[in-house]
């Protein structure tokens, strides 16, 4: 029985790049965004897989450069942070735009006068967005949706998307695919077969990106998406970033298999 990984790449053309979200792909997801336990395998893994691609690896993430930084205390990584507002890639780092900031801030103190004086529900101020994250607190869904829809309604480059108990202000026009879609542009990313990893909604702009330059997208866990793959979980994620470096240089380059979802692990 073919395994999961070795199924996914002989489904794609290499060499390949690959790009992946942080929580509930590279780590597990917690109850706060800080309380995230980080792997002490996951830097020397991921250091591994980059020079197994020639840098051709990205994380592309609706956190911060600083967060993913000071998590896997590493600054080689080429990083697309802020779903793409901010960059890092060889060497050089794209701030935001501070207008959007200005605005996040203004938007995080409307949310902090509806949301009320509630040490469950955490306001999240990023570059250039904010999130509002209710794990702690899944019975106030409904407000903090209401909540965020009523105050962004007032900052027209600004729109919402949900996640895992989190929802989101993000400027309009900066997704994880449009992120995608310009490291394929610089070396060492241009030529390669793109592969993006994730696990939430956010991701899904990540997968139909990498998908129309005939790459792959691969889920993380359950529920609808447009990914053409599936792995279970973190620790299947671990495998297959194993499997790269072993894998790829052996296979021979084929063309990806036609739309449809494949996969080592049916959905």
């Amino acid at each position: 029985m073919t395994d999961p990984s070795s199924a996914i790449l002989s489904a794609c053309s290499s060499p390949l790049a690959i790009f992946t979200d942080f929580d509930g792909t590279l780590v597990e997801i917690a109850e706060s965004p800080g309380a995230v336990h980080v792997p002490s395998h996951l830097t020397a893994r991921l250091k591994a897989l980059d020079a197994a691609l020639s840098g051709a690896f990205a994380i592309v993430t609706g956190r911060t450069i600083a967060d993913i930084d000071a998590f896997l205390s590493a600054r080689i990584f080429t990083i697309s942070g802020s779903h793409g507002a901010e960059c890092r890639h060889a060497g050089k780092i794209r701030e935001p735009d501070a207008a959007l900031g200005a605005a996040a801030q203004s938007i995080a103190a409307g949310l902090r006068s509806a949301m009320g004086n509630d040490d469950r529900i955490l306001i999240e101020i990023k570059p250039a967005g904010v999130a509002l994250h209710y794990r702690a607190a899944p019975e106030r869904r409904d407000e903090a949706h209401s909540a965020m829809s009523d105050i962004i309604a007032g900052f027209k480059d600004f729109h919402f998307i949900e996640g895992k108990k989190v929802v989101e202000a993000r400027p309009k026009g900066i997704d994880k695919g449009a992120a995608v879609a310009a490291l394929m542009e610089l070396e060492p990313f241009v030529g390669r077969t793109p592969i993006f990893i994730g696990d939430d909604v956010t991701d899904e702009d990540g997968f139909n990106a990498v998908q129309s330059m005939n790459g792959a997208g691969i889920k993380i866990g359950p529920g609808p998406t447009t990914a053409r793959f599936s792995l279970p979980d973190v620790n299947a994620v671990y495998d297959f970033l194993d499997r790269v470096p072993q894998l790829q240089t052996g296979l021979t380059s084929r063309p990806a298999k036609p739309e449809g979802q494949q996969q080592g692990i049916p959905r």
